[in-house]
């Protein structure tokens, strides 16, 4: 009995611990993230890679965030190779309606390639991913010449 109780009492301060993470305010509910060439009609990454060619169209940077109470302001920042920003992008994630509504929300921008300034400069770039005014990844990428693959 005395051990029951102990079990009980450990799971409760546990979760109530778990709630106490997801109810503070610097915490965002990321769930995936990845480069990739392209989106499908309903949200989702095709052709993960970090390795473009200046042939390809565009680089994506894709999110899966789980929504909650509130909306959330994503901003992307694309940089040059030499660490200058070449872009920026921005989107927003709705909060979650209901429990009928969708927990998971996709969210990308894009990079355009081909027959940009883009694939004027192949080489190592870098996309900032930044949730509510704090960036919460970096992810990296290289864009090569076709030859050099």
């Amino acid at each position: 009995m005395r051990t029951r109780v102990f079990a009980l009492v450990a799971l409760a301060l546990l979760l109530m611990g778990g709630g106490a993470l997801a109810s503070h305010p610097m915490f965002f509910p990321l769930s995936e993230h990845t480069i990739a060439k392209d989106i499908t009609d309903s949200g989702m990454p095709l052709y993960r890679t970090n390795i473009f060619t200046t042939d390809d169209e565009q680089a994506v940077s894709w999110l899966l965030i789980w929504r909650d109470s509130k909306p959330h302001t994503v901003e992307w920042r694309w940089y040059w190779p030499e660490g200058r920003t070449y872009a920026r992008s921005f989107s927003t994630i709705p909060p979650i309606d209901g429990f009928t509504g969708m927990w998971a929300a996709p969210v990308w921008s894009c990079l355009k390639i081909k027959g940009t300034d883009v694939a004027r400069l192949p080489g190592n770039w870098r996309v900032d991913v930044i949730v509510d005014f704090k960036k919460e990844l970096t992810e990296y990428f290289t864009i090569n010449t076709p030859y050099a693959c």
